[in-house]
Order: C-alpha cells, then structure tokens, then sequence
C-alpha cells in the first residue's frame, strides 16, 4: 500500500518521497528529524511521551534526551513553529510532545504494474526493464557524510582513531526508565546486578537492580543521607559509598542494612580485589586542584596516604584498583579541567603517566584482565564517547588510545566493568541556563525566574554585568567550542560576541565598551580584549596559560587569578600591561578563585580545608586572610554588591546548592534561593551594578544507566 501524504498549514509531509515542502518550497531535515514528525503525526490523537519517541526513532541506539530535544528545536524552525505559541507542536513540559494541527491525509494511488499498464510489450520491442534498486534519499548520503566528518574531525584534532560506525556498534541494553536523575552506575564483580543513584524520592538514594528491566529493585539506603558513587567489593558482599549531607566513606550490606562510616572525610571509593581495602581522593567536591589519594581498611583502621599534594599537581580523584591488587589509576584535575590519568603502584607510590587528552577523562577502570584502561572522555567538543589504551603490567600506556563508542546527546558520569566484560554505564544531561533573583536594599529575595531557556545539553555559565546591565556569558553548545554571548538583563536580545576561536569566561571593562575574554583552546589559547561595537581583538602581552579563574579589577588594569604549583595553591595578580606578577596570598592551605570588590582593595577568595571550602578576604596587596564564611559544605565566592559588603556566592548544604549572601561587616549569611534538589547546582552568582538583581547559573541534571559487553 502507497505510503500517505500529511498536509497542515501550508507544509505538506510526502511519507513515500521522504519530502517536507514549506508553501511548495523544499524544507531540509535530517533523517532522524523526519522520523519524530512523522510519528508525532501518525500518534496525533494522544501525548508522545519522550521515552516513546526515543524508542521509536533511535531504536537500538543509543541516546539521551537531548538529542529529541535537539531534534525538535529544528523541526519547529524548519516548518515554523514556536514552542511558547504552538501551532503544530505542543510541548507537555517533562513529559513530552503532542501534534496539536489538524491533519489532511491522502495516499496516492498505487502505480500499475507492467501487466496493468499494457501486459505484454509492442512486437519487435524490448523487454521491460528491471526495477531499479531504490534509491537512498540524499538527505540519508548527506547526514552520513556529517557524521564521517565529524568523527574524523574529532579523531584528527585528538590524533587518535575516530570512533566506530554506528553499524559496528554492540547491542546497547538500558537499564532504567525511571524519569529524572538515575546515574552513578556501577556493576557488580559477577555482573549480575547494577547499583545506581536515583531521585526519585526528592533525595539522592542507592538502588540496586538486576542487568534486566524484569530484576528486583532493593533501596540500599533511604535516609536522606544524599547518597552517591556505589561501588561493589569483589565478593559482592558489600557496596561502599559518599554521603554528601554527612561526609566521608561509608559502607553497607548489599542486600540492605545500617550503613556504617569508616572515613570522615574524602569520596569516590574503590574496593581493592580482596576487599579488604578501599582507595578513596580526600577531595569532596571542593573544585579546586589540591587533593591527594588514601587507603583505609574495610573497619576504618590503617588509614595510609597513597599519593602526595603536587605529585603529580592538581587534584587525584576517581581511583579505582587494579584487578591485581598491584595498582590504581585515577584523574588529576587542574583548574577545573580534569583530562590526565596517571596509575600510582600500590606498595611503593610510583607514579606513571597514562595520557593527557583533550576533552575531559573520567572514570577510568582496568579490564578484567588488566591490559586495558577504560575511561569515559569525549571529543574536545562536549560529546560523549568511551576510550580504551593498552596497558602493560605496571599501568604504562602501550599505543595509542582509541574511542570505542561515541554517546550522544550526554556525558558520562559512572562506569564500571564485570569480569565478563559486561561494562555499565550511566548518561547524564544537564538542563543548565542562565536565571536571576531580585534583592532587596535589605537583603529580601524574590523568587529566582530564567533567563535562558537553551535546550539540555548546552551550558550558558559565567555571567557578568555590564555597567549598562548587559549581561555577557559563556555559552556551551553540544559540539562546538565555548562561545560568548550577549543578553539584555530582561533576556531580550541575545547575541554572540562572534569572534573566533571559540572564548569564554568573559569580563565587561568598567565603561561598558569592551570585554576581557580567553579566546582559543586550553593549550593554545589567551586573554584578548574584544571592542562591544567593531568586535576587533587586541591580545593581552603576556603569556596568560596556567592562570586560573582570571578575574578582572574594577580599573580595567590588573588581574587577579589562583596558581596551581607543586607547592601549593594560591593568588596572584598581575597588571595588565606586562609588569610581573605579585603574589597575594601564601600558606599550605589552598587559595583560589578571587573575587574583586567593587573598590578593588580587597579579594573575596576560596580557601580549601580538607575536604570543605570556605570564604575569606584579602588585601590586594597581600597579608592575612579574614575568615567569613567556615560553615560545613562547600562555599565558592563569585562577585560583590555595590555596597562593598555583601558577597554572593554559590554554597552547598547537605548536598543541595543555593545562591547565598555573607555580610563581611557582620560576617552573616543568608539564602536567597530555596532550591531543593541535590541532582543540580547553582554556579557563579553575578551581582548587578544596581545591586537589585543577582544573575547566576543553574543547572538540573537527569540520567539513565545502560549496559553493554565488551566484545
């Protein structure tokens, strides 16, 4: 039977053609795109849910949310819909998607056959020819070519292999349906069952289920404890884990019980092959590159040091053991940016490198026979992929490194591996944009509203005012390098700063008519000066790689930034026209991420306690730090208000982010956002030159755990 032709409004949907035209002209769509429009149109008398959608039109395949939204957001533009006034698409928000406009439906005759049309051919003529094969759309030749390109773009600019065609791809099996945030995964030894972490009950709890949909689901915990990063001991006896809300390592039965502390400080556990040890980073989310590894026996005796501050520099986090006992391979993070992983050998500290990649590097895990590291990275560019190098028997790389498996739509944030190679994964998808909360004179706040409204996936961060009010940020989008934009305080009037190469973290200079922003990669990149009306560039005359969180003074001279060295973290600052560079701050404790205030006598800075971060002040020509903020969990200072008192900053209580205030005159906090949930986090609160509005970032996180054998 002849496939139908859809018509609403003026676009008519040819099902045998594999056409869209738009008032009689041709409308482009990927493939995929076409799909979701004709199966919005086809189940047109009910909601889509998004997980129906995505089964229907990424069967077998694997993908996040975000890549229907992606998919969505095009087909809206390309037949001239609009989400906030719908004609056609209705969104249902967190739920899905319905097709809204009524439909014409007519099926075009079927075409005769040769018989039909005139049986047996003319004498003396030749034969019928045979049908041709049918055609692929171009549509279909185009898209491949994209993504060949795309792959080879990201292999060459990695100079490794470029992931695998789709078609290559192993059976992918997902293994929770639930909607919000279900991640953090990690498989047992046997690889029968999957400890993950869910939401659902408004805390972050640890479940258990079995590899299939049909297995039994057991909470390990239910206290409200913000319960993170399981990990099964070998004999599957045990799972240890964080508590955000109560600190340190815990451990519990695997089949459920009371949860026992055994470490006070620290997170990301990992059990050595007997169970008789765990490895752990004393870091806790404190953002900042001054972390070091530690051993602890399974009571919570012979706690050793496993690794040293500044060797290598920058944060050890994310350990896991070797199948062996012999070594442990784990994540150094600097300024942010964690892409190395290095293996430490258990019985003597020797350290060896295993790669510095671009991108990020997460999660590494030996294979079951120690020949192989696999960690979660991406392509430099935000896309999610699976990595794997050889190793040999010390952890030292042999060859290059090669992508397994591209995942789209989402970055990973667990992963683990079974003795037989089963390896389970979890996807995360960041809703993250861009909101704002009026404060009053006296210190009220209203209730935080958006600014932006990108789709999941992409990023719009670090937000600073202008003296107009203009609001430049970062804006990261799935597959492309940072970018700068412009916004009115209303929302109104984005726009990109339209400079290349991609730049980010940018600073408006105190007149309105230029900003400060790092233009370029991590390795190659530096502080250039963009003009708001010509966008010409001026790059600043020094060597700006290294300097971390740069932050610009109120003058438009200097600069102020943290300094990762081997001998610890502090805060310099620097004048802009070349002269050599002051240190601010000096000590063991780590200092970072500065703050100007609005005077610019004084910096509101970070300063790194254990596995806590709290808020002080300094002069700006150096000397003790005054303590303002010690209270437990995490505590970033982004900007001041015009008043010179206030500081806002982004804090972490139990787990749970919300924007915050501290008086430096009374030493006071206060919350001025009451978010709830532990499965986002608020960043970088920007206070305007008004003093009424505060401008941040915040984000909510959702996630799905999949499996899938190592071949």
């Amino acid at each position: 039977m002849p496939l139908p032709v859809y018509e609403f409004g003026d676009i008519r949907v040819d099902r045998a053609r594999v056409t869209v035209t738009r008032d009689g002209r041709p409308v482009a769509l990927e493939p995929k795109t076409f799909d979701v429009l004709c199966f919005l149109i086809e189940h047109r008398d009910h909601l889509v849910s998004k997980e129906e959608l995505l089964d229907a039109v990424w069967k077998d395949t694997f993908v996040t949310a975000n890549v229907l939204t992606r998919a969505v957001a095009q087909l809206r533009k390309a037949i001239g819909d609009d989400a906030r006034e719908a004609r056609y698409i209705e969104t249902a928000t967190k739920r899905g998607y319905r097709f809204i406009a009524p439909v014409n439906v007519a099926v075009p005759p079927e075409e005769p056959s040769p018989a039909e049309s005139g049986g047996e051919p003319p004498a003396g003529g030749d034969p019928p020819l045979a049908k041709p094969p049918r055609a692929v759309p171009v549509a279909w030749l185009l898209m491949s070519g994209v993504v060949l390109v795309a792959l080879g773009w990201g292999a060459t600019f990695l100079r490794r292999p470029a992931a695998p065609a789709p078609a290559t791809l192993p059976a992918l099996r997902r293994l929770t349906t639930q909607p919000g945030y279900n991640g953090g995964a990690a498989v047992s030894a046997d690889g029968r069952s999957v400890a993950y972490v869910s939401d659902r009950t408004g805390s972050l709890e640890i479940f258990v289920t079995g590899q299939t949909l049909e297995g039994r689901e057991l909470a390990i915990t239910s206290d409200g404890g913000q319960n993170i990063q399981p990990e099964w001991s070998a004999d599957g006896q045990w799972l240890a884990f964080h508590s955000r809300q109560r600190g340190g390592i815990w451990i519990v039965p695997s089949a459920g019980g009371s949860p026992r502390q055994i470490v006070e400080f620290g997170s990301g556990p990992s059990w050595s092959p007997d169970g008789d040890r765990l490895v752990f980073t004393s870091d806790a989310g404190g953002m900042v590159a001054e972390s070091e590894l530690w051993t602890v026996r399974r009571d919570g005796s012979d706690r050793r040091q496993l690794t040293q501050a500044g060797r290598p520099p920058g944060g050890h986090r994310m350990p896991s053991w070797s199948h062996d006992g012999r070594s442990v391979v784990f994540v150094v993070e600097q300024g942010g940016i964690a892409n190395r992983l290095w293996v430490v050998a258990v019985d003597d500290g020797h350290l060896t490198e295993l790669g510095n990649f671009t991108g990020f590097a997460a999660f590494p895990r030996f294979s079951p026979q120690d020949d192989f590291v696999y960690w979660a990275g991406d392509y430099g560019v935000a896309n999610g992929a699976l990595w794997r190098s050889a190793v040999d028997g010390g952890g030292g790389p042999r060859g290059q490194p090669e992508a397994l498996m591209p995942i789209e739509g989402g970055l990973v944030d667990g992963l683990s591996i079974a003795r037989d190679g089963t390896l389970v994964y979890s996807v995360a998808t960041d809703d993250s944009n861009l909101w704002a909360v009026d404060v009053s004179p006296a210190g009220d706040a209203g209730e935080p509203v958006p600014l932006t409204d990108d789709a999941p996936g992409n990023r719009n961060t670090y937000p600073d005012y202008s003296s107009d009010g203009r609001i430049a940020y970062t804006r990261r989008v799935v597959g492309h390098g940072p970018s700068t934009w412009i916004v009115e305080e209303d929302g109104r009037h984005r726009e990109p700063l339209g400079i290349d190469p991609p730049s980010r973290n940018p600073h408006w200079r105190a007149d309105g008519k230029a900003l400060l922003v790092w233009q370029g990669g991590e390795l190659d990149g530096g502080l250039v000066w963009v003009d708001a009306a010509t966008r010409r560039t001026t790059k600043v005359p020094f060597n700006a790689q290294g300097l971390n969180n740069v932050r610009l003074s109120p003058d438009g001279r200097e600069i102020a930034y943290h300094w990762i060295q081997p001998e610890g973290t502090n805060v310099w600052t620097r004048a802009l026209d070349g002269k050599p560079p002051r240190q601010v701050t000096f000590g063991a404790e780590a200092v970072t991420y500065p703050a100007w205030s609005p005077d610019g006598r004084s910096l509101a800075v970070e300063i790194k306690r254990g596995d806590q971060t709290h808020i002080g002040v300094v002069s700006r020509e150096g000397g003790a730090v005054e303590m303002l903020v010690e209270d437990r969990g995490q505590n970033w200072p982004h900007s001041w208000a015009p008043d010179g008192d206030r500081i806002a900053f982004a804090g972490e209580r139990g787990g749970v982010w919300n924007i915050w205030a501290v008086s430096r005159r009374t030493r006071t906090s206060r919350r001025l956002t009451q978010f709830t949930s532990a499965s986002g986090y608020v960043r970088y609160p920007s206070w305007s030159p008004q003093g009424r509005r505060i401008v941040f970032e915040r984000s909510q996180r959702t996630g799905s755990v999949w499996s899938v054998v190592l071949k």
